[in-house]
């Protein structure tokens, strides 16, 4: 029997997303304002089949940041009603100052609550926002209020939840209870199986960036002599493995991964819960990876048009994921090399390319970074710089919060950050970085109780 919405997610949260809801369908037309990321575009998505099904009109926009020039374009238009998603909630004082009704679908952790917007966010009714729900399942949320036939998303909101790593160590929380009823409903169809594409494994290793192997990426000699010394056929896929097969394999990458120093969290990355989407006839992760690859090239409407169902935008978006993940891996492969810069507390290094900047300090975390610090990723602009900080779920253990770091470090050279504590991002002045890291590290050095890492 089909499980209410009230069974799966506290009534709190799920009466803000009726009151959203009902915003929804006394407006004609929508604006739609989303974060540029996996975890945004997939909350444009659902937004848009959610407004499609309801008969109205919208438009949707995906940006990095919500700041001074986007309210000035938002306060040039006319909207009926304006949803923001997967932002808005560290952009309160801004999206106050809108005329009309507005709704903020976000899971970052708030400073404050609003009078005058529906803010439906996790946190606010107790739900840990960085590992219970992201942007995507709150979205879907205010989707399921609107209409029950909106369970067909759950494919859609799942792919932003693995962009926004929440899948790691398994689904918890109100994203639990979402997907096992998704999964009762038969619209999501679970299996487990090792993290690789079903490509040859010599090309499996070489462009595998979750998990990371550290002298096989990006080194598809490498990986082939590595197969042939672990006696495993590099031409054959996973799927050519038999059960024993398949389990030795796990075994000896597992090996390599914890010789390397991969987080403990990271050894869970490589045999994977796997979820096919029977609406979108393709894997999650894979809806994910087309998705997070054409954001990262800067490509957000031909992600979110794969989201939508359209196969030519998905041939579009293979050819993206294969220079996506080529540009990645050179980055991880030249840091193999070079090292990067340590402070005291935190480590960095330089990225010429903004939007590869997190993804190049999330995988080198996990995988083989130094795991004694938090990791960021600095890109110098013409006249801005943006970083991108990435921890582990022990360093946030031990204190770290990279969100209230970003943020204080940020606003003290001029800029602005936050985020979340295990990931975040911050936006200077150029010029500034010296002071900024310098923050960061003295920040961070306070957050673990000022002992130097060693």
């Amino acid at each position: 029997m089909a499980a209410r919405l009230e069974d799966l997610a506290p009534e709190a949260l799920l009466g803000r997303a009726r009151k959203a809801a009902d915003l929804v369908d006394a407006a004609g037309r929508v604006r739609v304002f989303c974060h540029y990321d996996p975890d945004g575009t997939t909350s444009a998505a659902i937004l848009a089949r959610a407004l499609l099904r309801r008969g109205k009109r919208f438009q949707a926009t995906m940006s990095h940041a919500f700041d001074r020039e986007a309210l000035a374009r938002l306060q040039g238009e006319e909207n009926e009603l304006l949803l923001v998603s997967d932002m808005g909630s560290g952009q309160l004082d801004l999206l106050e100052a809108l005329k009309g009704p507005t709704v903020v679908l976000d899971h970052h952790k708030p400073l404050r609550d609003s009078g005058s917007i529906v803010h439906v966010n996790p946190h606010l009714v107790g739900i840990d926002g960085t590992r219970e729900m992201c942007g995507s399942t709150t979205t879907w949320l205010l989707a399921l209020a609107l209409d029950e036939a909106n369970w067909d998303l759950a494919g859609i909101a799942m792919a932003g939840a693995i962009g926004d790593k929440q899948d790691q160590g398994g689904f918890v929380g109100v994203n639990a209870a979402l997907f096992r009823e998704a999964v009762e409903r038969k619209i999501l169809v679970p299996e487990r199986r090792l993290a690789l594409r079903d490509v040859p494994l010599t090309k499996a290793l070489a462009t595998s960036i979750s998990p990371y192997f550290r002298g096989l990426g990006g080194r598809p000699d490498a990986a082939e002599a590595f197969l042939r010394t672990a006696g495993f056929d590099p031409s054959g896929t996973v799927r050519d493995l038999d059960a024993a097969g398949r389990r030795r394999l796990a075994s000896v990458l597992a090996t390599r991964l914890v010789e390397q120093g991969a987080a403990p969290e990271a050894i869970d990355v490589l045999v994977e819960d796997r979820y096919w989407s029977e609406p979108d006839r393709m894997y999650v992760g894979e809806l994910e990876a087309y998705v997070n690859s054409c954001d990262r090239l800067g490509r957000e409407g031909l992600g979110m048009a794969v989201c939508l169902g359209d196969r030519e935008a998905l041939g579009k978006a293979e050819a993206l994921r294969d220079e996506y993940t080529s540009r990645v891996i050179a980055y991880l492969s030249r840091l193999e090399s070079e090292g990067m810069f340590a402070k005291g507390h935190v480590q960095f290094f330089y990225c010429e390319e903004p939007t590869l900047a997190g993804s190049v300090a999330g995988a080198g975390i996990q995988f083989y970074f130094d795991q004694g610090k938090p990791v960021l990723g600095l890109s110098v602009m013409e006249a801005k710089t943006k970083a991108s900080a990435r921890g582990t779920r022990s360093q946030v253990a031990a204190g770290v919060d990279l969100a209230a770091a970003l943020r204080e470090a940020a606003e003290a050279v001029g800029g602005d950050g936050g985020g979340h504590n295990i990931a975040s991002g911050a936006t200077i002045p150029k010029g500034r970085e010296e002071k900024f890291i310098g923050l960061v590290d003295e920040i961070v050095g306070r957050q673990v109780g000022g002992r130097a890492a060693q």
